[in-house]
């Protein structure tokens, strides 16, 4: 980035996400990010001591402080905000934290919080045009938690509104996210949905996953053997879905008369897994809804 070099990347609340993050920009020879040197920053001593660990084979890269946000924003260019949602506006309105963050990049992955609501937070009102100077430009972000295996689903917040995200930042952002999987550009409007449908969807397929699994010891199969199997096959699956073949053709393809494939999706249907796994995903996008108070016609709780 020409705006950014011999840059330092701070990590505002590294917790499992941050860590991740952090661990998939410093490990490679990451020639197209400006990062020089990274600061983790932490509340307790045995999340120092951990990072510390962890990050031993980094320690000329990588500083982890506790209990000093102050410090380590200040000598920052870029920060990852990912405090806990209920920590933000302490770790916010923290004094020094407003002048620390002046003029920088603040990128962050902390869901129920809009970016209206973060600028609001450190300096009393939404940032506009004419009253953006000095301020942080704030980028909202979405990743999973599939981050952690370097296979994450990163939704970036994008908009044509005033005062313009500077391409410089928004490009910089998507390529710290490419590190950990995968990103997509989305309208601030359906954020709230994307936390729900990027967000929550590892948990639903792991709980998925699980129940398979079950079925298959109660059949005589040996767990890890099933393990193996039902990964694998959602692997497979996945890569197949990728690559542009529609679910029901996939779906049609593995099914044949009377076969076992066909009988198993039969009760799938009379046990309305379809309606049970879309209700599910619906009643995650009301709660993301939820957390900021936006009413939506289409929320479960309106049934």
């Amino acid at each position: 980035m020409s705006a950014l070099r011999d840059a330092t990347l701070c990590v505002l609340g590294c917790g499992n996400l941050g860590t991740a993050i952090l661990q998939n920009l410093v490990d490679p020879a990451q020639e197209d990010l400006p990062f020089e040197k990274f600061i983790a920053c932490v509340r307790s001593e045995k999340s120092q001591q951990a990072l510390v660990e962890k990050f031993a084979p980094h320690q000329q890269k990588v500083t982890v402080y506790r209990g000093d946000n102050v410090k380590a924003v200040q000598a920052s260019n870029v920060v990852i905000l990912g405090a806990d949602p209920a920590d933000i506006n302490t770790v916010l309105t923290q004094p020094g934290i407003r002048d620390a963050l002046s003029d920088k990049l603040l990128i962050s992955v902390v869901a129920g919080w809009t970016r209206q609501k973060l600028e609001a937070t450190i300096y009393g009102s939404e940032s506009t045009k004419e009253n953006q100077a000095g301020r942080a430009w704030v980028v909202r972000t979405l990743p999973n938690i599939a981050a952690i295996a370097s296979q994450g689903l990163t939704a970036i917040e994008s908009e044509n509104t005033e005062p313009q995200l500077p391409e410089e930042y928004l490009k910089l952002t998507t390529s710290i996210f490419d590190k950990v999987g995968r990103t997509v550009q989305i309208h601030p409007r359906l954020m709230n949905a994307t936390t729900a449908v990027g967000g929550s969807t590892p948990a639903f397929f792991a709980v998925i996953c699980d129940a398979m699994i079950d079925a298959a010891v109660a059949v005589g199969v040996p767990r890890d053997a099933a393990q193996t199997m039902i990964y694998q096959s959602m692997i497979g699956t996945a890569t197949m879905l990728q690559s542009g073949i529609h679910p029901g053709v996939l779906k049609d393809q593995g099914t044949s008369p009377e076969g076992c494939t066909i009988g198993g999706l039969m009760v799938m249907e009379e046990g309305a897994v379809r309606g049970t796994l879309g209700r599910a995903l619906r009643e995650a996008v009301t709660i993301a809804r939820l957390m900021e108070t936006v009413d939506h016609v289409n929320d479960t709780r309106k049934e």
